[in-house]
């Protein structure tokens, strides 16, 4: 091992080339908001959602480029290492690891890839982008020191993809999130929305993808609205689906009960949990969702797939309600059965409150990513 090994914090730049905003874009600004001064950075694409929000926190952030097609972006990324003296890159999906992995060759730079989600478990085994995104991931390991992951079930895929194990760190997703300084009540989420005053709001977060399940979702509202006709579903996000959702609730005349909310800030979202009477993940797959642990968090009752990383951080029937991914009768059922006994539904909310006060710990969560950062640099370092 070098001497410069030794010299930690070494500096840090994520990269992270996506359009919109997602479970990973919340979890990276949470990061930067809480990293060392002149340590720690962001890179990504001049429109893209978390590079936005993290100009508009007064982060430190480098614009590579205008989409992700720019052919500038590898010269940039590796002019920005150069000139910045970065010495880790972090990456956050398949985009940014493709030309990340160059760049760390180029510049003998450390290299991490985060997986938010493995790409064969949200994508489908089945599925091309599936196998084209999985196969990518694995022939760019070829100056990979560290896997970062964020849930068992998918450190257990890199395991199965033939991943040495001392190469990968969990490190779960956590929040911190103080209900007393949420702003709004619940007039202020219906007027907002439109909405009845006497509306009982279920809201959903999350990019409008099929991996979410919002197709099924709104199959189940179709179930529930003639037992409870004062249900209405916020679904809160953008992406590829929103016309294919738009199409499906108009066709099921579902306009007073399905509402597609759109991109809201992270600000606005935590006021819309907190006075939201459910949240809904009817997701096909999940990694450590940051939406479910932000609902947990302000004590909204929980209705989940159990697929993914979700049974690894709320129990069913004790922390939240869990049902099988793409049953839109289980799912109606849960819902349900939430919105009849509030009793019950409000026990759900506090005990998974309490779970995320006490097991998912934002402070925990960067000294763990900064432990993996340091174990990657010594790799590198090591191996150099």
């Amino acid at each position: 091992m070098t001497d410069q090994s030794k010299q930690f914090p070494p500096k840090v730049l994520i990269i992270d080339l996506s359009m919109n905003y997602g479970g990973s874009s919340s979890r990276v600004l949470s990061f930067l908001a809480r990293g060392i001064l002149g340590k720690v950075a962001l890179a990504g694409l001049k429109s893209g959602a978390v590079i936005q929000q993290a100009q508009r926190l007064g982060l430190p952030v480098h614009i590579l480029g205008e989409h992700k097609a720019d052919p500038r972006i590898l010269s940039r990324l590796v002019h920005l290492i150069r000139q910045e003296g970065y010495q880790i890159l972090d990456t956050q999906n398949i985009q940014s690891k493709f030309w990340a992995s160059i760049a760390a060759k180029l510049t003998n730079t450390t290299l991490i890839s985060t997986i938010n989600s493995w790409y064969a478990n949200e994508h489908g085994h089945a599925s091309i982008k599936g196998k084209i995104y999985t196969a990518l991931e694995l022939l760019t390991n070829w100056g990979l020191n560290l896997y970062i992951t964020v849930s068992e079930k998918d450190r257990q895929s890199l395991l199965r993809s033939k991943i040495p194990e001392d190469a990968i760190e969990l490190v779960y997703n956590a929040v911190e999130v103080d209900p007393a300084n949420i702003s709004g009540d619940s007039d202020w989420l219906r007027k907002k929305f439109d909405l009845p005053l006497q509306s009982l709001v279920c809201t959903a977060v999350g990019r409008l993808v099929p991996v979410k399940g919002y197709d099924v979702l709104i199959e189940a509202v179709q179930r529930i609205i003639n037992h409870v006709p004062e249900f209405v579903c916020l679904i809160v996000g953008e992406g590829e689906c929103k016309e294919a959702l738009i199409q499906q609730i108009q066709k099921a005349n579902l306009e007073k009960h399905v509402r597609l909310a759109g991109f809201q800030n992270r600000e606005t979202v935590l006021s819309i949990l907190k006075f939201s009477d459910i949240f809904v993940m009817p997701s096909r797959y999940e990694g450590t969702p940051i939406a479910l642990l932000e609902a947990a968090a302000l004590g909204c009752p929980i209705l989940a797939s159990s697929c993914g990383g979700i049974p690894e951080l709320v129990t069913n029937d004790i922390h939240a309600l869990l049902i099988h991914p793409d049953d839109s009768i289980a799912l109606a059922e849960g819902l349900l059965r939430l919105s009849t006994d509030r009793k019950y539904a409000h026990t759900l909310g506090q005990n998974a409150q309490q779970k995320v006060q006490k097991d998912f710990n934002i402070n925990a969560q960067v000294q763990n990513t900064w432990n993996a950062y340091q174990k990657a640099w010594s790799r590198h370092n090591t191996q150099a």
